[in-house]
């Protein structure tokens, strides 16, 4: 299933998306005492799910809201934690000069700069020059999850969205080189702030229910902007797969259902180009993959 949030009428509230795009709001088919959220979907588990996929199944059309009659928000809520691993790919290690790392930096995507897709991403008036794009995918947790070993981390995973990780790389001191040898590990200090603005966020279009993916790692991840690819990567280029992650990352973080776990942006971000490239008034971001969808967002000032 495509689990989305989408607002109509002025409210936003939990739906599954059809192939055709239109929207089945999960109220409407499981009664008002149902979730209203797709992280309270999820914390209900496969039975819950699966009575749901069964309600939708039975659906008569008039169930369904026409995909121009909605608005689709970010499918996580601002409370879910988000946690980004850095330069996890082996196509950006290369292009930023990094070696391969033992275990990946990692940084917390405050809740607050998260939107959904078609929401503008704001270029911040103290930082405009330098804003870059990183496409991601991203896992998102289907029960509690603390101290996970690698081998049993896919029962965990409830399903997969994606994630602009929106930088600004100009203004903050050391912002483009502020990684530091920390025990084997990475400082970035002040490259986190540059990520935090509001907007800088983007999330969606959808969670697609881990059913729906066969094998992650058989999937392709493209960014464009204004059409022109910018990014295209297998996910299997991953230095850190998604299973050591989640070992990595639960053995701190007790993950909660709608919590999600973003690992990494291949390369071909703007920083890495030559020259480099960074995103203007009027540009269109897409981060994609097939199976899982599009998200857009334009940017503005």
């Amino acid at each position: 299933m495509r689990l989305v949030m989408f607002e109509s009428g002025g409210d936003y509230a939990a739906g599954v998306q059809l192939p055709s795009g239109d929207v089945v709001p999960v109220r409407g088919i499981l009664g008002d005492s149902a979730p209203g959220t797709v992280a309270e979907l999820i914390a209900g588990g496969p039975d819950l799910l699966g009575k749901l996929a069964k309600a939708v199944a039975l659906a008569e059309p008039s169930a369904s809201l026409a995909r121009d009659k909605v608005r689709l928000g970010a499918p996580v809520g601002r409370r879910e934690l988000v946690v980004c691993a850095g330069t996890n790919y082996r196509s950006h290690l290369e292009e930023m000069g990094d070696e391969l790392p033992a275990k990946p930096a990692w940084f917390i995507k405050n809740s607050r700069c998260v939107v959904g897709p078609d929401a503008p991403i704001v270029l911040p008036p103290e930082f405009p020059s330098m804003v870059d794009y990183e496409g991601e995918l991203c896992v998102v947790i289907g029960r509690p999850c603390h101290a996970v070993r690698a081998e049993d981390a896919w029962d965990y995973v409830a399903g997969y969205t994606l994630l602009n990780d929106v930088s600004a790389r100009d203004g903050i001191p050391g912002i483009v080189s502020a990684r530091t040898p920390l025990d084997g590990r990475w400082a970035w200090t002040d490259m986190l702030l540059g990520k935090q603005f509001p907007t800088f966020g983007p999330i969606g279009p959808a969670v697609v229910t881990a059913d729906e993916i066969d094998d992650p790692g058989a999937l392709r991840l493209t960014t464009t902007v204004n059409g022109v690819t910018v990014q295209d990567a297998p996910v299997s280029d991953l230095a850190v797969g998604i299973p050591e992650l989640i070992e990595q990352f639960s053995r701190y973080f007790p993950f909660q259902p709608g919590d999600v776990i973003s690992t990494g942006t291949p390369g071909g971000v703007g920083v890495g180009r030559k020259p480099p490239v960074y995103l203007r008034r009027g540009d269109v971001v897409t981060v994609a993959v097939d199976g899982i969808g599009q998200l857009t967002n334009p940017v503005r000032v």
